[in-house]
């Protein structure tokens, strides 16, 4: 009754309306507005549903391990990576109450309820993992937990039962995921049976249905594997670091179906034969005039750690399937519609995530392989002068691996931006994939990826120099029906957009500047677009003053060529140690505090002046610099096409400051070099308010 009441009252609200705009304008004027109310409307957009089904702890059959752990971890991906609503998934496994247990009745009405439901540009995924058996007249049954083996016909689900199903449900595209049968597997003997169904057999009865795509675990004469190490299905494990965004090759943030089957259908046959010494080999099974490529999931962008973190378990599994005893990481390439450059529209981003990636990796291949050290690679890369084009050189390669002292294999990382148009774009959205490459034949043995969501701290990283406002953290007003929509969206978004116009240091407005001193005359800059731009020479040393003519404290993090100018503290089996200079994110590096209100700041024009001289060089109460000093610039602006070139890169981003239990430090200046160093405790960065990047390169 509610229901139609409101229905009611608004069909009576527009024909109320309709009669007074005819009255007034005419039927025309009210077909417009018809058009106009539909038009704002939040358009229906195609929903994706999927339904999980295993079956481990049989009655009467071999139980099988895991099986739960692989419903429960699809679930959680879908939910967590492919942006599925949990209210869409219906998960059926043997964790359940009695019953809804995976028993033949549940699994029955499940199927029934749930293939009711998809409109038709819906997309489905149904996923079984189980036992399937062959009655005595040949038809064949996937197998609850209730199923008895001798008469599958009385206890099994009926594969044809399933078909018709499947075929009446609208769905746009449909998505069956057969991981069957695991009867041969390593983890137990026969099964009682004497005829059971293999996942591609059972496979084959779905591959003429209009728009219904099959994937089967393996072929009719191989096992479906167990994954002790993984304590997974060995095919249900690849599909679901394939569903993670490690199968999106093309970095458009999607996996389709070709990306999936392709994905998982190597790592599957490379990891049974190679790790577990007998060969599964998945197989898809489609109907020739499926419509295009479907998706199979749009992918929910993860923070950038999360995704590094994944793509070096995943790198790590490859290198010890493949038995690389040592690895290099080299910066990560930026993969444009212009082709692949080095740090042009991700600024200090590439190495910063070559240096997360390599310290993952260095932890997970402890006692099972080795990464190069960064600057034992960077030596080799300038000594070779290697480039983007040399990537695709044995010999160019291979001389890459002799100057390290041997370095069979490097990870290839590419960052690509948003590639959505105009609003839908999105400046935090950033698409990682990495690969190994051999250096001897530069084989390609496997690769790895994912779509991250980068923090404002991150975003600074990427060399836009920009102002945030007060009021980009307010939130928007929504429309009905309108996801909300993070601050943190807005925040970079609202930056990004600035970023297009000149330089922060050309608005009066801009509280904070930097100076380039050199023998204590000021460097000048000229501003090139959002570029602002000093001449060094090699061998010349010179100081960064920092201008704040705001009243509040601030704390500055302060980077040069990507290296913290704050000593970061590292712990290596219980012993810490102070490093100076250290490659670091700004969203974990230490900083300064800039305090206009302390009594022995000093001013100049009643404006606070600070500066810093070099890399302080440890953690203590004395005033311990390395100085600043140009080693290496390039004259370039534009892409870098050689790993070895340098365009210098000095950025300090600023923030509020908020109550912590961290340390910050900060610094008095004036004509004098500074004498101390102060720690400010209980306060540690908060909100950005401001990034400013000044690019150095060699003077004519």
């Amino acid at each position: 009754m509610i229901s139609r009441r409101r229905s009611f009252t608004t069909d009576l609200r527009q024909v109320c309306v309709g009669l007074i705009v005819v009255g007034l304008f005419g039927a025309g004027a009210f077909d417009q507005g018809r058009r106009a109310l539909a038009a704002d409307a939040p358009a229906a957009r195609p929903k994706s549903w999927a339904l999980l089904i295993g079956c481990g702890e049989y009655e009467k059959a071999r139980r099988l391990d895991f099986i739960r752990r692989d419903v429960d971890t699809l679930r959680e991906t879908l939910v967590a990576r492919g942006g599925y609503d949990p209210k869409r998934i219906t998960a059926i496994h043997d964790g359940a109450a009695d019953d809804k247990k995976p028993r033949r009745a549940v699994i029955e009405q499940a199927v029934t309820t749930f293939l009711a439901q998809p409109a038709a540009d819906d997309r489905i995924v149904v996923y079984f993992s189980g036992h399937g058996f062959r009655a005595a007249d040949g038809k064949m049954y996937l197998a609850p937990i209730d199923c008895d083996p001798e008469s599958p016909e009385k206890s099994g689900v009926a594969v044809q039962w399933l078909r018709e199903r499947l075929a009446a449900c609208p769905a746009g595209f449909k998505l069956l995921i057969l991981d069957a049968c695991h009867a041969g597997s390593e983890r137990g003997g026969k099964d009682p049976t004497k005829a059971p169904a293999n996942s591609e057999e059972i496979g084959n009865q779905f591959g003429d249905l209009a728009n219904v795509v099959t994937i089967a675990s393996s072929t009719a004469n191989q096992p479906s594997q167990i994954w002790d190490e993984k304590q997974h299905s060995l095919f249900t494990y690849w599909l679901n670091e394939g569903l993670k965004g490690n199968a999106d090759t093309s970095g458009d943030g999607e996996v389709n179906i070709d990306e999936l089957f392709d994905y998982v259908h190597r790592a599957v046959k490379r990891t049974s034969e190679g790790r577990l010494g007998r060969l599964q080999t998945p197989v898809r099974i489609v109907r020739s005039a499926i419509d295009g490529v479907p998706t199979v999931v749009r992918l929910t962008p993860q923070s950038l750690k999360t995704v590094i973190n994944d793509v070096a378990e995943q790198l790590a599994d490859k290198l010890i399937e493949n038995k690389v005893a040592k690895i290099g990481v080299l910066e990560f390439i930026n993969d444009t519609d212009g082709g692949e450059l080095l740090g042009k529209e991700f600024g200090l981003l590439g190495n910063s995530c070559a240096e997360m990636l390599q310290e993952r990796l260095i932890d997970l291949g402890s006692g099972r392989f080795s990464v190069v050290d960064r600057h034992r690679v960077q030596t080799a890369l300038k000594q070779h002068r290697f480039g983007l084009a040399d990537l695709g050189s044995d010999a160019a390669l291979k001389g890459l691996s002799a100057s390290t002292g041997g370095m069979p294999v490097v990870v290839i990382g590419k960052l690509k931006g948003d590639q959505a148009e105009g609003a839908a774009r999105n400046p935090r959205v950033v698409h990682v994939q990495c690969k190994l490459t051999q250096t001897e034949g530069s084989a390609d043995l496997g690769h790895s990826g994912g779509t991250a969501l980068l923090n404002e701290s991150e975003w600074a990283m990427i060399g836009k120099s920009s102002v945030i406002r007060p009021e980009d953290r307010q939130p928007d007003r929504q429309r009905p029906g309108e996801d909300i929509k993070p601050i943190e969206d807005k925040v970079v978004r609202e930056a990004d957009e600035r970023a297009k116009g000149p330089h922060p240091f050309l608005d009066p407005a801009f509280p904070f500047r930097l100076r380039i001193m050199v023998g204590g005359v000021e460097r000048p800059g000229k501003a090139v677009g959002n570029d602002w731009i000093v001449e060094l020479r090699k061998g010349e040393t010179y100081t960064i003053q920092v201008e704040h003519s705001g009243k509040q404290p601030v704390a500055m993090r302060l980077l040069v060529d990507g290296l913290n100018t704050v000593s970061e503290k590292e712990s290596t089996k219980g012993i810490e140690t102070w490093i100076i200079g250290k490659r670091v994110g700004l969203d974990t590096a230490r900083s300064w505090v800039l305090d206009p209100t302390l009594p022995d700041t000093f001013k100049v024009n009643n404006v606070a002046l600070w500066q810093v001289q070099g890399f302080l060089s440890n953690d203590n109460e004395k005033n311990e610099m390395r100085r600043f000093t140009v080693v290496d610039a390039s004259q370039s602006l534009a892409a870098r096409y050689k790993f070895s070139d340098q365009i210098g890169m000095i950025t300090a981003a600023f923030y509020t400051l908020t109550a912590s239990s961290e340390r910050a430090v900060g610094t008095t200046a004036g004509e004098k070099v500074a004498e101390t160093v102060k720690h400010a405790k209980g306060v540690a960065p908060g909100n950005l308010i401001g990034v400013v990047h000044v690019k150095y390169v060699e003077a004519n």
